[in-house]
């Protein structure tokens, strides 16, 4: 695994709370393995290096499901939703996983609807990474690095949008219904 990587998954296995601010992209700990394949084809990754890909991934979204896992929420813009990923059929499955998952004791959706227009999350998706005896940690993902941030004043700017986002999005249990509704978009089409 790249370095990048094995830090993340340390982090998150480590975490008592992660928040994934999207702006394109289902999270990863919450996408299906054929939307993950997608996203690695749109890419540009070799068939046996996206497969390996999307085995660490859907390894990574265990510790959603462990026992005493981390709270895990999804602050998702709704261009994450329409965004065609893998065909209609990808879609409407990845977005009934989404509300499946959103069901867990420990995980909440949120949708920011186009209908909020611009927020504070537009300038970038991030991960905020919360821990029981350490500083708080901020993860920034790019197209083939990671950066992760864990200076308190370079951090809270990204605690206090996570604030912000959350009151401008849909609650969870609107979301839900929201994302169902795309869903069902998806399997009408």
């Amino acid at each position: 695994m790249p370095e990048q990587l094995t830090a993340l998954v340390g982090f998150e296995s480590q975490a008592t709370r992660l928040t994934d601010m999207s702006l394109v992209l289902i999270p990863g700990l919450l996408q299906t393995p054929e939307y993950t394949r997608a996203v690695m084809h749109a890419g540009g990754e070799p068939p046996m290096e996206a497969e390996t890909r999307v085995a660490m991934r859907l390894g990574r979204q265990a510790v959603l499901s462990r026992p005493d896992p981390p709270a895990f929420l999804a602050i998702m813009d709704e261009s994450v939703l329409r965004r065609l990923v893998g065909g209609r059929a990808v879609m409407a499955e990845q977005l009934q996983h989404v509300i499946k998952l959103a069901e867990r004791p420990n995980v909440s959706i949120q949708v920011i609807p186009y209908q909020q227009g611009s927020h504070t999350g537009l300038d970038g998706s991030f991960v905020v990474l919360e821990f029981a005896k350490a500083k708080t940690i901020v993860h920034l993902e790019h197209k083939r690095s990671g950066l992760f941030l864990d200076e308190p004043e370079i951090v809270a700017p990204f605690v206090s949008a996570v604030d912000t986002l959350r009151g401008m999005a849909l609650d969870p249990r609107r979301s839900a219904e929201f994302i169902a509704s795309v869903a069902a978009e998806y399997d009408r089409e």
